[in-house]
C-alpha cells in the first residue's frame, strides 16, 4: 500500500532539473559539514577553549544566530530583485566565509575569540541561505513541489546523520584540529555545484 504511489509514477515524476540538482547536492556537504562540528561544540568548547563553559557555549551559539538573522534579513534585501547569477554569486560567497569560520576555529583558545567566530559563522549562513532558498524556490519543478522538497530534506538529513557520527569518530581519535579542517573541506566541495551552475548562466 505505501509503495504503490511510487510505484505507479513514470520514472520522469522523480526527474530534477539542474538548479534543483545543483541545490541539493551542495545542501548535502553543507550541512554535512556544520553537523560534523555542531553536536560537539560545547565539549570543545568546555575542554579546549579557555574559560569555556556550557554557559559561554550557549551565549556563543546565541550570538551566532542573532548575527545570522541580522545578515539574513539585509541580504535577503539584497539579493531580492537580483537575478539568478546574483543569488549564485551571494550563496558562495556565504559558503566561503562558513568554511574560513570552520578554521578560524582552529585558533579559538580564548571566550572572546570564540564570540567572534560563531559570530562569522552566523554571518556566513546569513548571507547564503536567503540566495539558496530563493533558488531553489524558485526553480521548482510544477506539480513536483513536495517530491522536491521531500529530496532535499532526506538528502541533508542523512549527511548530517552520517557526519555526526563520523565527526564524533575523528575527534576522539584525532582531536578537534583535524575535525575543524575536515568540516571546512566539506562545506566548501559543497560550492561546486554552484560554480556549475554559476558557468551555466554565465553561457545563457
Amino acid at each position: 500500500m505505501i509503495k504503490e504511489p511510487f510505484l505507479s509514477r513514470y520514472p520522469s515524476h522523480f526527474h530534477l532539473n539542474p538548479t534543483i540538482k545543483a541545490f541539493i547536492t551542495a545542501e548535502m556537504f553543507f550541512w554535512s559539514g556544520w553537523n560534523f562540528l555542531f553536536p560537539l561544540l560545547g565539549i570543545f568548547v568546555v575542554s579546549e577553549v579557555d574559560g569555556g563553559t556550557l554557559q559561554v557555549a550557549a551565549m556563543a551559539y546565541s550570538l551566532h544566530l542573532i548575527a545570522r538573522v541580522s545578515t539574513e534579513l539585509l541580504s535577503g534585501r539584497y539579493i531580492s530583485k537580483g537575478g539568478d547569477k546574483l543569488k549564485l554569486a551571494t550563496a558562495i560567497v556565504g559558503a566561503i566565509i562558513l568554511g574560513l569560520g570552520y578554521l578560524a576555529l582552529l585558533a579559538v583558545r580564548y571566550v572572546p575569540l570564540l564570540y567572534l567566530v560563531y559570530i562569522v559563522l552566523g554571518i556566513g549562513f546569513g548571507i547564503s541561505s536567503p540566495a539558496k532558498f530563493s533558488l531553489f524556490s524558485m526553480h521548482l519543478d510544477k506539480n513536483k513541489e513536495s517530491t522536491e522538497w521531500s529530496f532535499y530534506d532526506a538528502s541533508s538529513l542523512m549527511g548530517m546523520a552520517i557526519s555526526g557520527v563520523v565527526g564524533g569518530v575523528i575527534a576522539s581519535r584525532f582531536g578537534f584540529d583535524v575535525l575543524f579542517i575536515v568540516a571546512s573541506v566539506v562545506n566548501l566541495i559543497g560550492i561546486f555545484p554552484y560554480f556549475f551552475l554559476l558557468g551555466k548562466y554565465s553561457r545563457n
